[in-house]
């Protein structure tokens, strides 16, 4: 009788609990993200290809060394934090480097394209994915990645689109009202880059080139956020 006893006090005290719990379960929420840093950029080795059917007075360059610089990157996302480690957001952002030299690859003296603004600028849109180490304290650290779409211009105002994959690390620090403050790294990398007339638009008659193929664009950026909840 005692045992049937302390047992249904026991359940009657597990039902109170796991009633209570579920009141106060936290169904996740709304979040928006804005953020500034800095991007380090490796430098870009291209290769140049040209129409056969043009003929050149000299002999143009086959290539070209790219010097990016370190750039400023600004992001902006959208987010839902599912209160269990994990979290979902739609970001943008955006990165630019200022070209710091352009190194010609084949003869000494070759011309290289015409350059328009000396910078190389590009526009991500990333779907991302987080996990949160939540813990007892204000500090979160998270780890996450992300895919999406990149779309590059160079220095001489060509453009091409190609895909993107990211990894990130951080730490969150909870302020209070909804806002917190996120110091993450992050590191991006494309596909290759085509810029110019593909080599299938070679054709007597048809443009003169270079077509430019090379590396992906590979940055590591540092990067502080703010987030709001709703």
């Amino acid at each position: 009788m005692k045992f049937g006893f302390a047992a249904a006090a026991g359940l009657a005290v597990l039902s109170a609990g796991a009633a209570r719990a579920q009141d106060e379960t936290d169904y996740g929420s709304v979040y928006a993200r804005i953020g500034a840093g800095l991007s380090f950029a490796n430098d870009w080795e291209q290769e140049f290809a040209y129409n056969p059917d043009v003929a050149f007075s000299g002999t143009p360059a086959t290539g070209q060394t790219l010097d990016l610089e370190k750039g400023l990157v600004a992001s902006a996302a959208l987010g839902f934090d599912y209160a269990d480690g994990i979290r979902t957001e739609l970001e943008y952002r955006y990165a630019q480097h200022d070209v710091d030299m352009r190194a010609s690859v084949g003869p000494a003296g070759a011309a290289l394209p015409a350059s328009v603004n000396d910078e190389v600028v590009g526009h991500f849109l990333m779907a991302n994915f987080y996990f949160d180490f939540a813990n007892s304290s204000p500090f979160t650290p998270y780890i996450g990645g992300g895919v999406g779409g990149a779309f590059m211009e160079n220095e001489t105002a060509e453009r091409d689109a190609a895909l993107a994959l990211q990894g990130r690390a951080g730490l969150s620090l909870a302020m209070g009202a909804g806002f917190s403050t996120d110091l993450e790294y992050v590191y991006l990398r494309t596909n290759e880059l085509e810029f110019g007339p593909s080599a299938a638009e070679f054709e007597p008659g048809g443009p003169l080139g270079p077509a430019i193929t090379g590396e992906r664009y590979n940055a590591s950026s540092v990067i502080v956020s703010i987030r709001k909840a709703f």
